[in-house]
């Protein structure tokens, strides 16, 4: 009876409340991601520069594409204008395909002890997010050389907050689904190889044809909210302006709905998964 009331009250406990424990799950997969390997933490730099320099290179000459001009008004640069995006990419890529097998990679201390089902997932995404927030300071570094710097930056921390809350909470729903459904990871991964070229991140919108046999394909593509938050990314960053209206709304409205989805599933199916795993 004690231990049912006990874990009744903890599964009420959220985010704030169990702050500390994520944070320390968020070092514990800090301190193992490089562990062991030559470099360290210089593979979070490494990785998506060498994945910008061989886009770069596909398609600023082979292809061609023509970047927009920088925000302050100089020719634009292709492997900047990548880099803006891949930013926001990589965080979304590397929270979603790492966080799903979280739950079934923390089985074990699950079913030892009560934890909420939340945890694990959260603490995957803030250790990322760190290592998104390394990249995204070289990036300011880089936009700055280049003297692309304007009062949009404000908005960047509201941005990244978006998108952590975002991601957290689409992480969250593939996780529990992936308890009792294994094969949601390998699906997943699937899925974002297909939405990264579905996404304008190595190519700008205006490319993808409004309609297409009368399917409006440019504003499909730019509801999805992987390319709400990329486009809504550059246009804060190299366009140097603050995004409309309809765009900051279609960022809140996408988060919101994240949001509530995985409170539900946590309610209703998260508590007890410990007993699939």
């Amino acid at each position: 009876m004690g231990s049912a009331v006990l874990d009744a009250r903890a599964s009420r406990a959220g985010l704030w409340s169990n702050r500390y424990l994520i944070w320390n799950f968020a070092r514990r997969d800090l301190k193992g991601r490089f562990k062991g390997t030559a470099v360290g933490w210089a593979w979070s730099l490494l990785l998506p520069l060498a994945t910008v320099l061989i886009y770069s290179i596909v398609f600023s000459l082979f292809i061609r594409i023509s970047p927009p001009n920088l925000g302050n008004g100089d020719p634009g640069r292709y492997w900047v204008w990548l880099l803006v995006g891949m930013v926001a990419w990589n965080f979304l890529l590397n929270a979603t395909t790492q966080g799903i097998p979280s739950l079934l990679g923390n089985g074990p201390l699950l079913q030892k002890i009560y934890i909420p089902s939340f945890v694990p997932v959260v603490a995957n995404t803030v250790a990322i997010g760190v290592q998104s927030l390394i990249e995204l300071g070289i990036l300011a570094v880089i936009l700055a050389v280049f003297g692309n710097v304007g009062l949009s930056w404000l908005l960047v921390p509201f941005w990244v907050v978006l998108l952590l809350v975002f991601a957290a909470s689409f992480t969250y729903a593939l996780s529990v689904a992936n308890v009792f459904y294994r094969d949601v990871g390998q699906l997943v991964a699937v899925a974002m190889q297909m939405i990264f070229f579905l996404t304008p991140i190595i190519y700008p919108l205006t490319m993808i044809p409004e309609q297409w046999n009368g399917i409006p394909v440019r504003s499909i593509v730019s509801a999805s909210p992987f390319a709400e938050f990329v486009t809504a990314g550059r246009t804060l960053l190299y366009d140097l302006q603050v995004p409309d209206l309809r765009q900051m709304m279609a960022l809140v409205a996408w988060t919101a709905a994240m949001l509530l989805v995985a409170s539900l599933i946590a309610r209703r199916g998260g508590q007890d998964v410990g007993e699939f795993i």
